[in-house]
C-alpha cells in the first residue's frame, strides 16, 4: 500500500511539472540520460522483520523511478503511454539501510539495444552509497505488444562493458539451468 501511495503521489506531482513544460518532437539526449533522483524516508511500512530496508523494497524503489522516467519520455515525445516489464534485475548491497534513514535513490540510463532498456540505480544515505541496482527492461504497447526503444528515439545499441558482462552472465545462466 505504502509504494502505491508513493508512487500516486510522485505521478501527480510530475503531471503537474510536465504540464508546465512544452512538448518537443524528438527525445534529446540530455532528456534520456538525465538522472531522475527522488529522496524517501524509510518509514515502519517499509521495514523487515529483521530492523533494515529487505531486498524487495529495493526493487520497488527502482520501479518508482524508472516508471518516473518513462513518464518524461512519454510526455516529452507525446505518444500514447507505454509499459513496461522486468526481464532481469540485480542488486548488490554494500551496506543496511535502517529505519528512518532518509535516503536518495538515483536510476540513470546506461545503454539500450534492439529490445531492451539498461539502468543503473545507486542508494544512498547521507551521501554514503548504501547499495547498486542493474535493471533490464522492455516496453510495451497498451495492447501488451512489445515496442522497441526506437519508439523513444533509441536508435542503435548503446551498450557498455558491464551491460555486455552482465547479459553475457544472463546467458550463462539460463543455459546452466537446462
Amino acid at each position: 500500500m505504502n509504494m502505491l501511495i508513493r508512487f500516486f503521489i510522485m505521478a501527480s506531482l510530475l503531471k503537474q511539472q510536465l504540464k508546465k513544460q512544452s512538448v518537443s518532437e524528438r527525445l534529446s539526449v540530455e532528456i534520456l540520460t538525465a538522472p531522475i533522483v527522488r529522496h524517501y524516508r524509510v518509514l515502519p511500512h517499509d521495514m523487515g522483520f529483521r530492523d533494515h530496508l529487505p531486498n524487495y523494497r529495493y526493487l520497488s524503489f527502482i520501479e518508482l523511478n524508472i516508471t518516473r522516467w518513462l513518464m518524461i519520455c512519454v510526455h516529452q515525445k507525446a505518444i500514447k503511454p507505454l509499459n513496461w516489464v522486468i526481464a532481469m534485475q540485480e542488486m548488490v548491497y554494500l551496506k543496511e539501510i535502517k529505519f528512518l534513514d532518509k535516503m536518495t535513490v538515483s536510476s540513470v540510463l546506461v545503454g539500450w539495444d534492439k529490445k531492451y532498456i539498461y539502468f543503473e540505480t545507486r542508494f544512498f544515505v547521507k551521501s554514503q552509497l548504501m547499495g547498486v541496482g542493474m535493471t533490464k527492461f522492455l516496453l510495451k504497447d497498451k495492447h501488451g505488444n512489445k515496442c522497441t526503444p526506437e519508439v523513444l528515439d533509441m536508435a542503435d545499441e548503446q551498450l557498455g562493458e558491464v551491460i555486455t558482462s552482465w547479459n553475457k552472465h544472463q546467458v550463462a545462466v539460463k543455459s546452466e539451468s537446462r
